[in-house]
């Protein structure tokens, strides 16, 4: 499953990465222990409460993708709202999230 967090004014802040082996920090709230897995160019993988979530740039903001495990929607919906939160703050009311997925040509 794959969301992405979009502001509608294109807007994303400037990230600040944690230290080396943690540097997904800057999307992972600080209420979720997380493991960093994979890292490259500001983007990557962590494991998080037994699921594997990629962390990635898009052409509009944010993408975050469920590799591995079973969440439901309302556990899904936390964790992007908190995302949302860590990242743009709770005051910022211009953030959207979406469900991606592969548009059919």
């Amino acid at each position: 499953m794959k969301f992405e967090l979009v502001d509608r004014q294109g807007y994303i802040p400037d990230l600040n990465y944690g230290e080396s082996g943690q540097e997904l920090a800057c999307f992972v709230p600080s209420a979720y222990t997380f493991q960093q897995t994979n890292y490259q160019n500001g983007e990557g993988e962590v494991l998080i409460d037994g699921h594997s979530w990629q962390f990635f740039f898009t052409q509009e903001g944010i993408g975050i993708k469920l590799l591995d495990g079973i969440v439901t929607l309302k556990e899904a919906e936390a964790f992007l709202q908190a995302i949302k939160s860590h990242i743009w703050g709770d005051a910022h009311q211009q953030v959207q999230i979406f469900m991606a997925g592969v548009t059919p040509k």
